[in-house]
C-alpha cells in the first residue's frame, strides 16, 4: 500500500476521477459558453490533471484526523489541503505543458493575484470546495465502486486496455501539438513574406521614383533654356541659338519620355511579378488553414474548441488568425445552412 491505498486503488482512483473530471469540464463549459465541446488535451474522455489531483486528495486523507465518534474527516482540512494540493498540481500542470508545447492552455492573468497565469486564489477556492464536495458525497461511491463493485480479476485486464488507449492517446496527442507548432511556425513565416510583398506592391504602385525623375527631367529643361537665353542676350548669332535651344529641349523632353515610359513599363512588370508571388503565399497560407480546421475532431481544431483562451508564446498571431479562420467558416457553413434552408422552405 500507498498512503492507505492499494497499487489497484492508485489506478483505479487515477481513471475513474480523470473521467469524472473531464465530465465536470464539459457540464461546465456548456452552462458557461452554451456549447458542448471536448474538454480535454486528450481525445479521449478523460482529463488527466483531474486524476493527478485527486490522488494527492486522497493521500492528503491518509494525514487528515478523523472524528472518532463520526469516523469523517475535518472538512477545514481538507478544504485548505485539498485548495494547495489541487493548486499545486494545476501550477505543475500548466508549467509543463507551456514550456514543453509553448502554449498557454488555460490563462488567469486576467484575474487578481494569479501567478503567472497557471493559477489564481479565486480558482483555488473552488478547488479546496470541490475537494470537499468530493470527499463527502463522491469519493465514497468511487471507493465503494474500486473495492466491492469491480473485482481485481476483472478490473486488472479492464484497465491494461484503458491505459494503453490511454498512452496512445497521449501519443497522438503530443504528436498532433507538435504538428500544430510546426505548422503555425510556417503560417508565421507566410504571413512575414506576406507583408514583404506587400511593402514591394506599394513601392512599385507609389511611382515615387517616377515623379522624382520627371522633376529632374524638366529641371534639366529649364536649366537649358536659361542658358539657351543667356547666350541669346550676349550672343550674336541669334537665330542660330534659338533653334539649337529648340532641338535641345526636343531632345531633351524626349529622352525623359523615354525614361518614364520605361520605368512606367518597369514599374508594371514589378507589379505583375510581385503580385504573383503575393496570390501564390496566399494560396498556400490558405491551404494551410484549410489542412489545419480540417482536423476537427481530432486534431488542432479540436483543441482550439477544447481551450478557445489558448495562446502561443512564439505564434500568437499565426495562432489568432487560424482562429479567426475558424470562426469564419463556422459563419460561412451557417450561411449556407440557412440559405438550403430558404431555398428547401
Amino acid at each position: 500500500m500507498i498512503l492507505g491505498m492499494t497499487y489497484y486503488e492508485i489506478c483505479m482512483y487515477f481513471l475513474m476521477y480523470s473521467f469524472l473530471g473531464w465530465c465536470v469540464e464539459v457540464v461546465y463549459h456548456a452552462l458557461v459558453v452554451g456549447k458542448i465541446v471536448n474538454r480535454g488535451f486528450l481525445n479521449g474522455p478523460v482529463c488527466p490533471v483531474y486524476g493527478f489531483g485527486m490522488l494527492a486528495v486522497c493521500a492528503l486523507l491518509h494525514f487528515v484526523p478523523k472524528d472518532a465518534g463520526t469516523g469523517e474527516v475535518n472538512v477545514f482540512a481538507v478544504f485548505f489541503g485539498g485548495m494547495l494540493l489541487a493548486t499545486a498540481v494545476e501550477f505543475v500542470a500548466g508549467y509543463l505543458l507551456y514550456h514543453l508545447f509553448h502554449a498557454r492552455w488555460w490563462d488567469y492573468s486576467d484575474k487578481p493575484l494569479n501567478i503567472g497565469g497557471y493559477i489564481c486564489p479565486l480558482y483555488s477556492v473552488l478547488w479546496g470546495i470541490g475537494c470537499v464536495i468530493v470527499v463527502k458525497y463522491v469519493h465514497p461511491l468511487v471507493q465503494s465502486a474500486t473495492d466491492v463493485g469491480i473485482p481485481p480479476r476483472y478490473g486488472w485486464p479492464i484497465m491494461l486496455v484503458l491505459y494503453v488507449v490511454y498512452f496512445v492517446d497521449l501519443v497522438a496527442t503530443v504528436m498532433t501539438v507538435a504538428g500544430l507548432n510546426r505548422k503555425l511556425k510556417e503560417l508565421d513565416e507566410l504571413n512575414k513574406s506576406l507583408r514583404t510583398v506587400s511593402d514591394s506592391l506599394s513601392e512599385a504602385i507609389g511611382g515615387t521614383t517616377l515623379k522624382t525623375s520627371e522633376k529632374v527631367g524638366e529641371a534639366r529643361v529649364q536649366g537649358a533654356l536659361a542658358k539657351a537665353e543667356f547666350q541669346n542676350r550676349v550672343g550674336e548669332a541669334y537665330e542660330a541659338t534659338q533653334i539649337r535651344y529648340k532641338e535641345q529641349k526636343a531632345k531633351v523632353l524626349a529622352r525623359r519620355d523615354e525614361a518614364a515610359e520605361r520605368r512606367q513599363a518597369g514599374a508594371a512588370a514589378q507589379k505583375a511579378k510581385v503580385e504573383a508571388a503575393k496570390q501564390e503565399l496566399l494560396a498556400r497560407r490558405d491551404a494551410l488553414l484549410a489542412d489545419l480546421a480540417a482536423h476537427k475532431s481530432f486534431g488542432p481544431g479540436r483543441l482550439l474548441a477544447a481551450f478557445p483562451g489558448m495562446s502561443h508564446r512564439d505564434y500568437g498571431e499565426a495562432l489568432e488568425r487560424f482562429r479567426a479562420y475558424l470562426s469564419g467558416a463556422k459563419r460561412d457553413n451557417k450561411d449556407e445552412n440557412s440559405k438550403e434552408d430558404d431555398s428547401g422552405n
